[in-house]
């Protein structure tokens, strides 16, 4: 972001034209999903009105990878259509629907509103987004004014690296076996950094939630370079434009 306003800084300088200025987003990040009524308000608001005219890309991928049934996944969509009355919530999964056909798939949609992006592996869902091409097209739908929402591992990937895992080590680097990436390199580590530089690090509870302990693991994995937003179950944390804050 800082980067593109320079670029246009720059632009106006040498030529005297005008630049748009880079696209604002909107995000709302959790530890475990819209577990809260202050959460489940904030998705509401930043829903919109009539979300039966809403589209919703759910991305499974982390689950499934994480000891997670396409069933759980199912029921959370059940939960979502129901509760906040949505009428067309896509799973599609970027583990297997990749390039062209993913694409195609979100195409499809029409306008695409809201990406959920589900808690479960946080490593096969990084890996899989960059893998399938679905990291452009996630951009590329924010910068259009879709919605992102995150929870848990999907709250990680947005931000600036997915090594905030690193901190409890719950994760299987491996995903059971079928990837095989380097996390400790800081290039296949970078998350989608839609979170204005920050890092997003969930489950932030009991001795996790100790800042001697927080302090002691950031200063462990080299993450005392940017803001690291902690966030314990129940609580959130928004992004919508110029706007940041925490919802608990």
């Amino acid at each position: 972001m800082r980067s593109a306003v320079a670029a246009c800084i720059l632009v106006v300088l040498s030529s005297g034209s005008s630049c748009p200025m880079p696209p604002t987003r909107r995000l709302l990040l959790t530890s475990d999903g819209l577990s809260t009524k202050a959460l489940k308000d904030e998705f509401r608001r930043l829903l919109g009105d009539r979300p039966e005219n809403k589209n919703v890309w759910y991305i499974p991928t982390a689950p499934l990878r994480d000891g997670m049934s396409m069933a759980m996944v199912e029921r959370q969509v059940t939960m979502l259509k129901s509760e906040f009355g949505l009428r067309h919530v896509e799973i599609i999964d970027v583990e297997y629907v990749k390039g062209e056909k993913l694409r195609d798939a979100v195409k499809a949609l029409g306008s695409l509103d809201v990406i959920w992006a589900e808690m479960g592996n946080t490593y096969a869902l990084r890996h899989h987004l960059r893998d399938s091409g679905g990291d452009q097209l996630v951009l590329d739908a924010l910068d259009a004014g879709a919605l992102y929402v995150g929870s848990s591992a999907g709250s990680i990937v947005a931000g600036r690296t997915v090594q905030m895992a690193f901190w409890k080590d719950w994760d299987d680097k491996t995903a059971e076996g079928t990837i095989d990436v380097d996390w400790k390199d800081p290039k296949h580590a970078q998350g989608l950094d839609v979170g204005g530089g920050r890092s997003f690090f969930p489950h932030a509870n009991g001795q996790f939630g100790r800042s001697s302990w927080q302090d002691a693991q950031a200063k462990k994995h080299g993450h005392t370079d940017h803001e690291v937003v902690k966030l314990a179950d129940g609580q959130g944390f928004v992004i919508d434009g110029d706007k940041a804050y925490p919802v608990e």
